[in-house]
């Protein structure tokens, strides 16, 4: 079955070091923007899928009604009946216990909690707006609130950052005892903040070495602590692996809602407007779109297959 992937751009801040579609808003935008998402949601009506991904930005941003609303929304448009997995995102200092009862009483099953470091000096470096006691306490309110299935993100060769202090934040995560840990290395995008501090040469970043040095370390000592890495960038416990966004990796169908949101339908790849204005007067045109031929579709298969450690699959590709 289908994918589906839900996008709230809103956040209480944007990150130093983020390009995707996000922003900060106000009451307004987020009554616009539910209004327009729930119509381009529509057009999807009772399409079955089998996994859901709401991301960001920071979906966990949006106050406990509008997540109730968002969530209501979803269950009665799309066909859920044989969903395994509901991941939403979020992000230390958005999360409450009344929120989290909504979404376990909305279906979601996993949460995806962006906590990049639990180096104070660090988040504070990258313009992260919580600390590392917030996150550690938002780990523990999840446990308490009944969610075995969650995931920690953390990020590699920030400014600052040494073997040392990225050693202390895998082994705190590792403490927390997630079902998943993904370890991004940080990447300098044109536009950002940071891509500006570092065209000024005012970054302090880990040279190419420690930053291998930091990849080597989390493969060996998540694996020691029993995740096993299952994709370049993800390590799981046993059975725990993101079954949504393994659909990516696999060019298996899935549907993209919300602004700037992507989908792989019928062979085609296309994404929704980018412009919030445009988006929320209900331009849900497919942009850029492109129809993948045999070698376009065998090429991604290699491609995004070898991002796993399993492989491709030579009956699957032929």
């Amino acid at each position: 079955m289908r994918g589906l992937y839900v996008h709230i751009p809103f956040c209480l801040k944007k990150c130093k070091y983020c390009d995707f579609c996000s922003f900060t808003f106000s009451k307004e935008d987020k009554l616009e923007y539910l209004s327009a998402l729930f119509r381009n949601m529509d057009m999807y009506k009772g399409e079955k899928v089998d996994t859901v991904f709401i991301g960001g930005g920071t979906p966990t941003s949006l106050d406990a009604e509008s997540l109730k609303l968002l969530l209501d929304r979803i269950n009665s448009t799309l066909n859920l009946d044989n969903c395994s997995e509901f991941t939403v995102e979020m992000n230390p200092k958005t999360v409450d216990e009344d929120k989290l009862q909504v979404l376990k009483n909305g279906g979601v099953t996993r949460l995806s909690v962006g906590v990049q470091s639990f180096c104070d000096e660090e988040l504070k470096r990258i313009g992260r707006v919580h600390t590392s006691q917030e996150a550690k306490e938002t780990i523990e309110m999840i446990k308490n609130a009944g969610f075995e299935n969650f995931s920690i993100d953390l990020m590699s060769a920030l400014p600052g950052q040494t073997l040392d202090s990225f050693k202390y934040s895998l082994d705190t995560a590792i403490e927390l005892n997630p079902a998943h840990i993904s370890c991004y290395s940080l990447i300098l995008e044109e536009g950002t903040p940071l891509y500006e501090e570092y065209i000024r040469g005012e970054l302090n970043l880990p040279d190419e070495d420690t930053e291998r040095e930091m990849y080597d370390l989390a493969v060996n000592t998540l694996n020691k602590a029993g995740y096993k890495r299952y994709e370049i960038s993800n390590f799981s416990k046993e059975n725990f692996s993101s079954t949504h966004n393994i659909k990516y990796w696999k060019c298996m169908e899935y549907i993209g809602v919300g602004l700037s949101a992507h989908s792989y339908l019928d062979v085609k790849r296309f994404s929704n407007s980018s412009d919030f204005d445009d988006y929320v007067s209900g331009d849900f045109s497919r942009y850029n779109e492109e129809k993948l031929d045999k070698k376009d579709m065998m090429s991604e298969f290699m491609f995004m297959g070898l991002r796993m450690s399993c492989g491709v699959s030579s009956d699957e590709f032929f």
